[in-house]
């Protein structure tokens, strides 16, 4: 099935439709979210969902990018698309949680080609090495020596071989967006246990290491500007008014006085938000906010509620190229369509009927 989504993906490069929907989406804008960009070989259950994109691949996109979209600063997106003066679709770089990667392999793909980008900063994961819970998940399934795992989530027990790569990789995908919902302190709590279940210490590896301050105060002084994913990476759901509050704003003047930069875009930890997420940022002196909505924004969009188009280690170019055009959302809303269409239309009578 992938090699025919492949080959379909290449047949609409060849056919040039992605440039005829680049053309329909002009005056659409496109904002990108990656997570880290990594050279070398990885551990598979460190990348089982294609999180850390490899530069090669980062690379051709960029280039791609530069050739056929005025990339411009996040802060200026909005701006720029009200003046609608340009004569390539307008695009943003986003990348989120400020992993080393985005460092060592991403910042100087993007400052050799004159790109800017912003930078989602987890302040507690940058600034004090808090690792972020997925990626602690991660690394026990990779390390550990046992050949199983059983683990109690939400009342429900569930058993996992870890004998193979693809055990592993099953397990990872089914466990955590279970430990995803979880409120934060079960979500420790679990953790702590499968640590020890599993026989292995609380760490993370090496690819799953954040930015330092001084590297981050180097991008800066380059092409990346740098925004707020929270402090912690709790979902804003979980957080009262007041704890969002102190989240947002402790997040935010942390680094501004790292970076000396005013810091007033905010990426939603998981993408979610609500309409007092809104009113709290707005309140805490953000100017605008991305998600983690998939498409293009419209010509009038909100600016706490900007899409974005998620690039991830297993999307081609061609993939790539009919993705950020527009042109797979059609397609998918057309199928949509067609669908609920077959669905309802009466049946063809017969002749003679």
């Amino acid at each position: 099935m992938r090699i025919l989504k492949e080959l379909g993906y290449w047949l609409l490069v060849l056919m040039g439709l992605p440039w005829v929907a680049r053309r329909i989406n002009q005056r659409k804008t496109l904002v990108l979210v990656y997570h880290d960009v990594y050279a070398g070989a990885v551990n598979p259950a460190l990348n089982f969902d294609g999180l850390h994109v490899h530069a090669r691949r980062f690379e051709s996109q960029m280039r791609y990018l530069a050739a056929c979209y005025h990339v411009v600063p996040l802060d200026q997106l909005l701006a720029l698309q009200a003046a609608s003066q340009h004569r390539k679709p307008l695009a943003a770089i986003t990348i989120d949680d400020g992993y080393k990667g985005t460092y060592h392999h991403a910042f100087p793909i993007l400052q050799q080609m004159g790109l800017h980008a912003t930078v989602f900063i987890v302040s507690d994961f940058c600034l004090h090495g808090r690792a972020v819970w997925w990626d602690r998940l991660r690394a026990m399934i990779a390390t550990t020596r046992h050949s199983s795992l059983v683990v109690r989530i939400q009342d429900a027990e569930q058993r996992f071989p870890l004998i193979s790569e693809q055990d592993k990789d099953a397990a990872l995908r089914q466990m955590s967006p279970e430990i995803h919902r979880l409120p934060p302190k079960q979500r420790e709590a679990l953790l702590a246990q499968l640590a020890a279940d599993l026989g292995v210490e609380e760490r993370t590896l090496a690819t799953c290491e954040p930015i330092s301050v001084a590297e981050l105060r180097e991008m800066v002084e380059g092409v990346i500007f740098v925004g707020s994913h929270g402090r912690s990476h709790d979902s804003f759901l979980h957080l009262s008014r007041e704890d969002l509050f102190a989240e947002l704003t402790e997040s935010k003047q942390v680094l501004e006085s790292v970076t000396g930069r005013s810091v007033t875009w905010l990426a939603y930890p998981y993408g979610e938000f609500s309409q007092a997420s809104i009113e709290t940022a707005i309140g805490a002196g953000y100017r605008g906010a991305v998600t983690t909505i998939e498409g293009l924004n419209d010509t009038s969009p909100h600016p706490f509620a900007l899409r974005r188009i998620g690039v991830d280690d297993n999307m081609s170019l061609a993939h790539f190229i009919v993705a950020v055009s527009g042109l797979r959302d059609l397609l998918k809303t057309l199928l949509r369509i067609g669908g609920a269409t077959r669905a309802v239309s009466p049946p063809v009578p017969e002749r003679g009927e």
